[in-house]
């Protein structure tokens, strides 16, 4: 199942963009937010297009909702954070999706084991 039938998924998404946005209008100049809410959007977009879980073993669509969730966050604060530390929106934005793709490596699926 894919995590787009999670409404808690959907959510986390808006509210993540939310705040990112809302992060790097008050962190950048008036001349960088455009590249920021550029930046903003692919960040949320492509965490949450990630899927968000590896490996054979199958998750239901509330887990990977979560999943979902946790990448979304983790991307949106890693970058807030990273352009909070003057790296540059768009280095800032990387930093964000080599977060969220992270998470499925840190948590990947669980293993079925063959039933007898």
């Amino acid at each position: 199942m894919h995590w787009t039938r999670s409404s808690v998924a959907w959510v986390a998404a808006l509210v993540a963009l939310s705040a990112l946005l809302r992060a790097l209008r008050r962190l950048l100049e008036p001349e960088d937010r455009p590249v920021a809410l550029a930046v903003a959007v692919v960040v949320v977009a492509a965490a949450a297009l990630m899927p968000p879980a590896r490996g054979r073993g199958r998750v239901s669509v509330e887990q990977a909702g979560w999943r979902t969730v946790l990448q979304v966050f983790l991307a949106a604060a890693v970058t807030a954070l990273a352009a909070l530390a003057g790296l540059g929106v768009v280095v800032a934005g990387g930093l964000g999706i080599a977060a969220a793709a992270a998470v499925p490596l840190a948590w990947p699926a669980p293993r079925q084991h063959p039933e007898p």
